[in-house]
């Protein structure tokens, strides 16, 4: 399992919390434990019933070592977001970026120059230039300066 460094995990406060209601919270992210509780209320004091993961879903968070496919849904989607935003700060690291550095966004077919302008907390890379130019950094790479 990918060992989700970059994300903030739930205290003993929140923790205990969830034990209340008899949700075990222990070693959550605060997004998964916040679903696991929203999905406890919808279930069980408004009494809907839960959708599962995609078979999709479930096949991608096996890639990274996660089972969601007894989870509900909420859940399911807040690990995967969890992955990603995990997968962006790694990629922050890795390749160095910060404002200023010029990058390649990878899946822009005109592998064009850009300049990072700032970056989020959620590991979204925004460019100069306007127009909302924007990539999340695991899809973002560092290239060389040119001398």
């Amino acid at each position: 399992m990918k060992e989700l460094t970059h994300i903030q995990h739930v205290s003993p406060t929140q923790i205990a919390f969830g034990a209340r209601f008899g949700i075990d919270l222990t070693g959550d992210t605060v997004s998964v434990a916040r679903a696991k509780i929203d999905s406890f209320i919808d279930h069980e004091f408004q009494g809907l019933k839960l959708e599962r993961p995609t078979d999709n879903q479930v096949k991608l968070a096996r890639k990274f070592g996660f089972d969601i496919s007894g989870a509900p849904r909420r859940v399911g989607d807040k690990i995967l977001d969890d992955i990603m935003q995990q997968l962006n700060h790694e990629a922050i690291a890795s390749e160095k970026l910060t404002k200023g550095v010029v990058v390649i966004h990878t899946r822009d077919i005109t592998r064009r120059e850009k300049i990072i302008s700032s970056i989020s907390p959620s590991g979204t890379v925004f460019f100069k230039g306007g127009n909302g130019q924007k990539a999340v950094a695991r899809n973002v790479r560092r290239i060389k300066q040119k001398s």
